[in-house]
């Protein structure tokens, strides 16, 4: 699946840029997003999700709140439309659709993680550094 030339991607870029110097309205779609992940049903899919969104999640809020700092305006927008993406119930392939309905969702993630690899790498580093000081 080419990303990029999903229209309904392309609306949750432009959903996330108009939403990216507005921390409260982010914070509420990082409560949403929490919301759909503990209704995503036990599978693989449903569970390599859930660990993506919820590193996404993290980084996000962890910019917002100026604990972390994304270097690139471009990954936090990126990053904000994966999870719009994520929680809107109509995408690509419906969610609703049940056995296929978050495989596209999947897809987007998995693009999103390549595209912000190298902060998502720094990321990680980051919170090993804070949740375990002597390990850095």
């Amino acid at each position: 699946m080419n990303v990029t030339k999903n229209r309904f991607f392309k609306l949750a870029i432009n959903r996330a840029a108009k939403l990216a110097g507005q921390p409260g309205r982010i914070l509420s779609l990082l409560a949403q997003l929490a919301v759909k992940l503990s209704k995503t049903k036990n599978s693989i899919t449903a569970s390599a999700i859930r660990e993506h969104s919820l590193l996404i999640g993290r980084m996000v809020k962890a910019h917002v709140t100026g604990a972390y700092k994304i270097r690139s305006m471009r990954i936090f927008i990126i990053l904000l439309a994966a999870i719009i993406y994520f929680i809107n119930p109509i995408d690509l392939i419906p969610d609703f659709i049940f056995g296929i309905g978050l495989v596209d969702d999947l897809a987007v993630l998995m693009w999103v993680y390549r595209a912000a690899a190298g902060e998502i790498t720094s990321f990680r580093s980051y919170e090993n550094s804070t949740v375990n000081p002597e390990a850095s």
